[in-house]
């Protein structure tokens, strides 16, 4: 076979998304809990391999689907790499509330491989939390870069420099395991303030951390407030680019009818709402570098109403 003859490989699907000037906002998932689980890298493979789950693994993701269906509250799995490798299992659990998400962390002398203790006893028995040892939580953000290129090459030729610059400034980052958004590398969950970020270089994922650039001039790279469903965030962005980054002190929560939102805050000691509609063009996007299928996207466009 000459080279003429072999296949071309597919473009990295982030680079697509940003030649096509793809906005990311909207595409944050809504959670309204996360837990996020200390593994070594090898153990991501096996909590993903739905095959080879034993029967406890799938009660656990029973149970967690019939809390959602009850609630209509989702929650967020993250996976990172411990600083120690080996070390027994450690979770840092995270509730919505005022100004993003409250943090506890807990440590135990579990094994990695009992994770499905992490995850049952945060979100769903949480009165079993008291077996475990509850740490002193740190101050700062945890920035969760997916660095995860098994699963798609994109997060991996984008967000390992990201994750190595972040943790050569100072900052702490976290190799993570995928959450979804590959074509948006490097791509961020930003914790405890829930912001999830788009196409971060390694300088522009410091500036963010440390919030030294205004929200406008970075607006094009955030995916959106967990805290919020989808049309919810687009509008919660305007705000933050309004009120600059004190906004995420703010208290947030929404009413979705349609394409109509209504925001109401707790912000300064004071209560507010706004209401906006929230409609979308559709781009056409590839949803992995390693699939050639292309599917729609949505890309929201904000009109105020009150």
């Amino acid at each position: 076979m000459t080279a003429a003859d072999r296949p071309s490989r597919l473009p990295l699907c982030a680079d697509v998304s940003r030649a096509l000037g793809e906005d990311p906002i909207g595409t944050a998932p809504h959670w309204q809990e996360v837990t996020v689980l200390e593994l070594d890298v090898p153990v991501w493979s096996k909590v993903r391999d739905v095959a080879n789950w034993t029967p406890q693994h799938h009660r656990l993701f029973e149970r967690l689907r019939g809390k959602v269906e009850a609630s209509g509250a989702g929650f967020g799995l993250l996976m990172s790499a411990p600083a120690t490798r080996g070390q027994p299992l450690r979770v840092r659990h995270y509730t919505l509330g005022a100004g993003g998400y409250g943090r506890r962390d807990y440590a135990s002398d579990l094994p990695q491989a009992e994770w499905v203790r992490g995850l049952t006893d945060t979100l769903l028995d949480p009165q079993h939390l008291s077996a475990w040892e509850e740490q002193a939580v740190p101050l700062g953000p945890d920035v969760h870069v997916c660095t995860h290129g098994t699963v798609d090459a994109a997060c991996g030729r984008y967000g390992v420099p990201v994750y190595h610059h972040l943790a050569a400034a100072g900052e702490r980052a976290w190799r993570t395991g995928h959450f979804g958004g590959h074509r948006f590398a490097a791509t961020a969950v930003e914790l405890p303030s829930g912001l999830l970020w788009a196409h971060l270089t390694p300088d522009l994922a410091v500036q963010v951390a440390r919030r030294e650039v205004p929200p406008a001039e970075v607006a094009r790279h955030l995916r959106g407030f967990s805290g919020l469903p989808p049309l919810a965030q687009v509008v919660d962005r305007d705000l933050l680019v309004r009120h600059g980054w004190d906004w995420l002190a703010a208290r947030r929560w929404a009413e979705v009818d349609g394409e109509d939102v209504t925001l109401q805050f707790e912000w300064r000691g004071e209560c507010g709402l706004v209401r906006a509609t929230v409609t979308h063009d559709l781009l056409s996007v590839p949803g992995s570098s390693h699939k050639p299928e292309w599917s729609d996207v949505r890309q929201y466009r904000l009109q105020w109403t009150a």
